[in-house]
């Protein structure tokens, strides 16, 4: 149960996070920009906390919500802000929105999110599994791996769930562009299908977990790689996503599922430790 515990509480702050986006949005100028403030001194106040908190869940729960506020209001309304500041309009196709504006730049960070991958590919600190793995495979080892406690996860955790959500945002906009690839092109099916099946097999190694902090840091990458699937099929058309047409009952259903795995989260850090 830990495993799922960190799955469900990773997975559902990211339509939270969208929905809280659009309900803000409703506002007009004046209430993005104070969001955009607020939210963001809110992820650095908590990611700032986590340096007093003790217990290494604690320290990676706050990180996930640190980081998702921090996403929020300086990333993603940043590039809200930049698309109103350089008249980039939204992508329209058939009617219908494509791409927002702002995602239309952000496609454009491709050649800041490859300067990051091969950062934390050289920097053996970095005890990232895949990037282990494509050290080993590269003969990029030059020597063991690192070793020791780590002090305070929440920055860590933070930046974790920053950079894998901002990579995977950039591919996805890669292959949905039509000067690309496209939303119905073989590489975006193949993304789908590696999406779904790493997803369900990280899943699978995540259920194994038994130690809640390390299983909410190895929930990050499992759900963004499952969420790309998400996004795919609403991309296709199959579904539409709820926390954006805002589907009351359904948002009412993810928030209460939300709260359950903070509960569970709580309550497993106050309950003894086992021996």
């Amino acid at each position: 149960m830990t495993g799922v515990k960190a799955f469900l509480f990773v997975f559902f702050m990211m339509p939270v996070g969208h929905a809280m986006m659009i309900l803000i949005n409703k506002g007009g100028a004046s209430a993005q920009v104070i969001a955009a403030i607020a939210l963001t001194l809110a992820g650095i106040i908590l990611i700032a906390w986590t340096r007093g908190l003790k217990s290494e869940v604690s320290q990676s729960a706050v990180g996930v919500i640190g980081g998702i506020l921090l996403w929020t209001g300086a990333v993603e309304y940043g590039f809200l802000f930049a698309k109103q500041a350089l008249g980039v309009e939204d992508l329209i196709v058939s009617g219908e929105i494509y791409t927002l504006g702002e995602y239309r730049i952000m496609e454009h960070t491709w050649g800041l999110v490859l300067i990051v991958i091969l950062y934390l590919l050289y920097h053996e600190d970095v005890r990232c599994n895949m990037f282990l793995w494509l050290r080993r495979k590269l003969r990029l080892m030059s020597g063991d791996v690192a070793t020791g406690r780590v002090v305070n996860y929440g920055p860590r955790v933070a930046f974790e769930i920053i950079v894998v959500m901002w990579v995977f945002y950039v591919l996805l906009l890669l292959c949905y562009d039509r000067s690309i690839f496209g939303p119905h092109h073989p590489v975006t099916y193949g993304v789908f299908v590696l999406s779904l099946g790493c997803g369900m097999y990280l899943f699978f190694r995540l259920f194994r977990i038994k130690e809640l902090g390390y299983a909410i840091r190895y929930a990050i990458p499992t759900v963004v790689v499952f969420w790309n699937g998400v996004e795919i099929l609403a991309k296709w058309g199959i579904f539409r996503e709820p926390w954006v047409s805002l589907n009351i009952p359904v948002m009412g259903a993810i928030l209460g599922a939300f709260g359950l795995s903070i509960y569970l989260i709580l309550h497993h850090l106050r309950s003894p430790a086992p021996g």
